[in-house]
């Protein structure tokens, strides 16, 4: 029984330890937040990654059923806050694979091993990239 506890403290003990690296590396670099509102205007806001590329923002995700995705999917007017200025936006998902790959390719520059290690709690063959258009006033 008492092999039994250890073993037990000792799988919650490396779930913790791994979800809590996977977070130090998600708020490691540059984050930005990103708004969403959803069908009642209740605003949102998530943490997430951005790299310029092209000339433009871009973020992703890792899991196409995360809230604030499906929520830019319904209404992709957002607000973008980078560097203390806030900014009204166009989420524009991409399934272009030459853009994903490009801007995969930038996040790995960008976040070195911190990306690697977020990658290893999504799902990189299904990730979404979203380009950040500015909005037109």
């Amino acid at each position: 029984m008492r092999r039994l506890v250890v073993i037990l403290i000792a799988l919650v003990l490396s779930v913790v330890g791994f979800f809590g690296i996977v977070f130090l590396a998600s708020e490691s670099g540059e984050v930005i937040t990103l708004r969403t509102s959803d069908a009642h205007a209740e605003q949102y806001s998530t943490r997430l990654w951005v790299v310029d590329h092209g000339g433009a923002e871009w973020t992703r995700t890792g899991h196409a059923e995360k809230a604030w995705f499906l929520r830019i999917l319904a209404n992709p007017v957002v607000e973008l806050e980078r560097r203390g200025e806030l900014s009204a936006r166009m989420a524009v998902p991409v399934s272009e694979r030459a853009a994903a790959e490009a801007v995969n390719r930038a996040y790995e520059e960008k976040y070195g091993i911190a990306d690697w290690i977020v990658a290893l709690s999504g799902d990189a063959a299904n990730r979404v990239v979203i380009r950040l258009d500015r909005a037109e006033p």
